[in-house]
């Protein structure tokens, strides 16, 4: 054994192995920082590990046999170690272990198990939101297959799928109650946005609270559900509310109906997404502002009252919170797009520690079940440009063949050009779309970070005003149509109140006589209001009308059409024609009305409806001739022109400047419910 021992330091084995284990140590520490960051798995890391195990037998073998050495023989006895190898070793573990401390300061991946995700539907309509029993056996889920969002009960077990819920109106975002004898969703029926609740084996549905959000026209109203609104007793639901200085969240008794304020967000906040921990002594919620930047936050409240907590607030898009099962933990999701999907991730509720779960899965809504899976759902938008002729059977003509998001189309005067606004690159941009060759370009190149959105052409062609959140909050710009650095018109700060993909609820539009722009910003009492300005951005002042939901010019700079949550309920959409000079109006439609767009001729005024924003259509609303100073009148009954088929729906709409043909966005909604398991 002693001959042994002196062969083993004579040819230097030991010495090989030190920096054998050492070298392979740094290149493990190494792969299992850099391979996630470049898209490989775990897997890969593994197989690392193994072959630097493998390769050790190997690397003794060969230096007992080829007696590696790293200096000449001498007459002296060989030790095990030279100083130059104790110091190479050294500096391979500490680059290791130093890459290792500083990864684990960004990211603790490395303690996740290795997570699979699995598909839970496969349909080409678009799955919505999910919520499990409380047993997990079973899934309760969204669907649009036929036409409009209906509501559907699946088994994990397998087997078809038991309609829950449907009709006319859409019914959404449903939630399984901790004892598994209700199902809560929301649901539009022409007054607001209502949470109702159903037993999950069908029938009567039972309203738990009014939202006093429109649904039709503003779609986050999704958000006035969490992944957790019920209490852990099933006894009470969390939700949103629309209040005079923005969103708050109220606490409903489901049996008796007393209803308690939860938050009091300053003016223009949104409190939306609740989620009620596991013991009730928590909810965690979503905080959105209005005004630019920061964006959306995860925030704490005791379900009881209080300060509301800040837990995790920075330039990201954080939405979505649901507990985890011991309440340690809180998942969300990170938005990556203003499209709402992004990768989910988890924080530590009392270290702020945060793990990302996923790698570009587009998730949204992510819901932990009693047995710890993760449904979440995964959903696109595909929205390009068609163009129809009034009064004629002839087919609708697709004319733009981008993908991405384009919306807001708006014809040049001259009817040569259309102009847009696209996310195909990730976010909003001004575009240009030449009518006769087809052919697109871009217009406006906003930094990094900046969102140009809702043109509109000056009467002259050649100027477009939009809004831009060039400089924080979102205000109107000015370019000229032959490129340029664009200018700020306004000082005054404008929400985007409305969902991104549309922001028609906001567009600026430009007067007939080329005297004045008009917008909608919030008003003295805290509401929609429509605001003036001129085109040299001077003289901003508010006009009397309040509660706008969207606008356009009727006649020069005197006149406008506009749709308003209607006085006599709490959200009923009429279209009403306004006098801005007398003061005068007259109510043209008493029904769900939105993106509305008048004719040129002034003839006709086309518009959006449906009993629920899966199923819009275009419409047309024929009006009574033109005469000076006098309002129009609806005459006849409002005309559909389009006709969805489930699978896609209607935004915008754009007059041709000779008021016989409209171009109008196709939305197709493309989504499914997948599960991530393995998760701790």
């Amino acid at each position: 054994m002693g001959n042994l021992f002196q062969e083993l330091k004579r040819r230097k084995v030991a010495r090989a192995a030190v920096v054998y284990l050492a070298a392979a140590f740094a290149v493990l520490e190494f792969s299992d920082i850099a391979f996630p960051r470049i898209g490989l798995s775990d897997q890969a890391v593994d197989m690392v590990l193994w072959a630097g195990l493998l390769g050790f037998p190997i690397v003794l073998v060969l230096a007992w046999y080829f007696d590696l050495r790293s200096e000449p023989p001498s007459a002296h006895a060989p030790g095990w170690f030279s100083l130059p190898v104790l110091a190479t070793a050294a500096l391979l573990v500490g680059l290791g272990a130093g890459a290792g401390y500083l990864a684990g300061g960004d990211s603790s991946a490395s303690d996740l198990p290795e997570l699979t995700i699995t598909p839970l539907t496969n349909t080409s309509g678009l799955n919505l939101s999910g919520s499990w029993s409380p047993d997990g056996s079973q899934l309760v889920y969204d669907y649009t297959l036929n036409g409009t969002m209906d509501i559907a009960v699946m088994s994990m077990g397998g087997g078809e799928s038991r309609l829950l819920t449907g009709g006319p109106n859409d019914e959404a975002m449903p939630r399984w109650s901790p004892d598994g004898t209700k199902i809560a969703f929301i649901s539009d029926d022409g007054s607001g946005t209502n949470i109702y609740w159903v037993p999950p084996t069908g029938g009567t549905r039972r309203k738990i609270a009014e939202t006093y959000y429109q649904y039709l026209d503003n779609f986050t109203a999704i958000a006035v559900i969490g992944s957790q609104p019920w209490s852990p007793d099933g006894q009470q639901i969390v939700f949103s509310r629309v209040v005079p200085t923005g969103v708050a969240l109220w606490i409903v008794d489901v049996l008796s109906g007393e209803e308690t304020q939860l938050t009091k967000p300053d003016p223009g906040v949104r409190d939306l997404r609740a989620a009620w921990s596991n013991d009730g002594e928590w909810i965690a919620f979503t905080r959105a502002p209005q005004l630019g930047r920061p964006l959306n936050g995860l925030y704490l409240i005791r379900a009881s009252g209080g300060e509301v907590v800040p837990l995790l607030v920075n330039e990201n898009r954080n939405g979505s919170p649901n507990w985890g099962l011991d309440d340690s933990r809180i998942l969300f999701t990170i938005s990556s797009t203003l499209n709402g999907g992004g990768d989910v991730w988890d924080i530590e509720v009392e270290s702020g520690e945060l793990r990302q779960l996923t790698n570009g899965a587009g998730a949204s809504f992510p819901i932990i079940s009693s047995s710890g899976r993760i449904a979440f759902s995964r959903w696109s938008h595909e929205a390009t440009f068609f163009q129809m002729e009034v009064n004629s059977d002839n087919p609708h003509r697709q004319i733009s063949l981008s993908i991405g998001n384009n919306f807001s189309q708006r014809f040049s005067p001259d009817g040569k050009q259309i102009v847009f606004q696209s996310a195909r690159g990730g976010r909003s941009e001004i575009w240009l779309h030449d009518v006769a060759t087809g052919a697109e370009s871009q217009l406006t190149y906003p930094p990094s970070g900046v969102e140009d959105r809702t043109p509109d052409w000056s009467p002259g062609g050649d100027e477009i005003v939009f809004l831009s959140n060039r400089e924080g909050p979102f205000q109107l710009w000015v370019t000229s149509i032959d490129g340029g650095t664009p200018r700020r018109l306004s000082e005054q700060a404008i929400p985007m109140t409305g969902d991104w993909w549309v922001n028609a609820r906001v567009a600026p539009r430009w007067s007939t006589d080329g005297s004045t722009i008009a917008y909608l910003a919030p008003g003295g009492d805290g509401s929609s209001a429509l605001w003036l300005i001129n085109p040299d951005g001077s003289n901003a002042r508010q006009t009397e009308i309040s509660g706008v939901l969207r606008f356009d010019w009727y006649r020069e700079s005197h006149q406008v059409i506009y749709t308003r949550v209607a006085l006599d309920g709490p959200a009923r959409i009429e279209m009403v024609a306004h006098d801005l000079r007398s003061g005068d109006e007259v109510t043209l439609l008493e029904e769900n009305a939105t993106e509305l767009s008048v004719a040129p001729d002034l003839g006709s005024v086309a518009y959006n409806s449906a009993n629920g924003h899966f199923s819009m259509n275009r419409y047309i609303l024929q009006l009574s001739p033109a005469v000076a100073d006098r309002l129009p009148q609806a005459l006849g009954e409002p005309e559909q022109i389009t006709f969805g088929d489930g699978l896609w729906h209607v935004h915008g709409g754009a007059w041709t400047p000779d008021s016989t043909q409209i171009v109008y966005t196709k939305d197709f909604d493309r989504g499914n419910l997948l599960v991530i398991d393995n998760y701790r």
